[in-house]
């Protein structure tokens, strides 16, 4: 029954330390990598000028074409799908052997010279896999979701904790006194910190958490009201000895009816019934997951369909935002660049923390120290008296 009169504000800072210690060094990973994933495309594009085509009016070769292309240039493997990103960049063709992710080839879409591959790309693949699962796989992928929960537990008690008396006075926010010395000052740059990306790592854990838990994941769905799974289903690709279907006609109808596309992925099949399904942004596009999907016959290349993002409900929407809002893309590059600074960021809070935590032991160390000397000082004084009125 103790334990019901200990001060509430003193569990909380408890379950503050304690979350910090034990999940502080993984989130310092996970932010730290995160950070890194949000500059992801510029520094690609920085490490790839080859990979930057000029147009200048010039007549791009068919897909068709690009696919010849890779498959000359690496025969062993099968082609997956083409990543077609606007007239000036390279076509990026996925290759593959049986259920392996694969790797892209990239093609100059004029000439059909191949390019290799991306540099830095295995790079950042690694990168992805510490800021999922610490490269730990299903074990890593469950600490990392411990983690992002507890997150959510370190974001809201620091806001406790912290909470100033004068709560409508902007200074006793944000301001940091530079005067200050020691744990003080660094508890006061720590809690200031916090408050001013408060919302950011909020975001970062409850949108973190869709990838962690499946039960989150479904819940999520349930509350958006989407009942169908929201991890795509690759179009049958069919035999993987058999013929691909050509995909020229179907590219030429879906370039003369989205003449604004700015990304569009076609899926390869060798399935005889299957349509030509091409998934692609607009430069009207709300965010870099708001895909339409349009499907087109092989041969004919006549229209089989079509599913628009601005007619999907909201709920589905909402679910296929997630990703940019994780991200910031869903606010453009402003967006991104402040969340890529935010998660790298986070791993000064990690140390920021743990130093504040061995400052307070050193601190209790001390004063228990002082405090066990004291009687045995008084005693020593007290004898010093007695002898000297002896």
């Amino acid at each position: 029954m103790s334990f019901l009169r200990v001060p509430f504000k003193r569990v909380l800072f408890r379950l503050h330390w304690i979350c910090g210690l034990t999940g502080g060094l993984v989130l310092a990973v996970t932010g730290f990598t995160g950070g890194l994933l949000g500059f992801e495309e510029p520094l690609l594009h920085l490490l790839n000028p080859q990979l930057h085509i000029a147009a200048a009016g010039r007549t791009a070769l068919t897909p068709d074409r690009w696919v010849a292309a890779a498959r000359a240039a690496q025969p062993e493997l099968q082609p997956r799908s083409v990543a077609w990103n606007g007239d000036d960049a390279a076509v990026a063709v996925r290759m593959a052997r049986g259920k392996d992710r694969g790797s892209e080839l990239m093609i100059d879409p004029y000439t059909g010279q191949v390019l290799g591959a991306e540099r830095g790309e295995g790079f950042f693949q690694t990168v992805e896999q510490l800021h999922r699962t610490l490269a730990a796989g299903p074990v890593g992928k469950q600490i990392v979701g411990a983690s992002t929960a507890m997150l959510i537990v370190l974001t809201l008690s620091g806001l406790y904790l912290r909470w100033p008396r004068r709560a409508r006075s902007a200074s006793a926010w944000f301001r940091v006194d530079f005067r200050l010395k020691g744990r003080p000052f660094w508890w006061q740059l720590h809690a200031v910190a916090g408050t001013c990306l408060l919302v950011f790592y909020l975001l970062f854990a409850l949108t973190g958490l869709w990838w962690s838990y499946d039960f989150y994941r479904d819940a999520v769905n349930r509350m958006a009201g989407v009942t169908t799974p929201q991890r795509r289903q690759q179009p049958p690709a069919g035999d993987a000895d058999a013929p691909l279907l050509p995909l020229d006609s179907a590219w030429t109808s879906f370039r003369l009816a989205v003449p604004d596309a700015s990304q569009a992925t076609i899926a390869l099949t060798s399935k005889p019934d299957a349509p030509i399904e091409v998934r692609y942004l607009t430069t009207a596009s709300p965010h870099p997951r708001a895909f339409n999907t349009r499907k087109f016959d092989a041969a004919s290349g006549a229209a089989a369909g079509q599913e628009l993002y601005a007619e999907q409900p909201a709920g589905r929407r909402f679910v296929s935002s997630i990703y940019p809002i994780h991200t910031g893309s869903l606010a453009g590059w402003p967006g991104r660049i402040v969340m890529a600074v935010a998660a790298l960021l986070l791993p000064g809070f990690a140390i920021s923390g743990i130093w504040i935590w061995l400052l307070r032991r050193r601190h209790e160390a001390r004063r228990k120290s002082a405090a066990a000397a004291a009687p045995d000082a008084a005693f020593a004084e007290l004898r010093g008296s007695d002898a000297r009125a002896g």
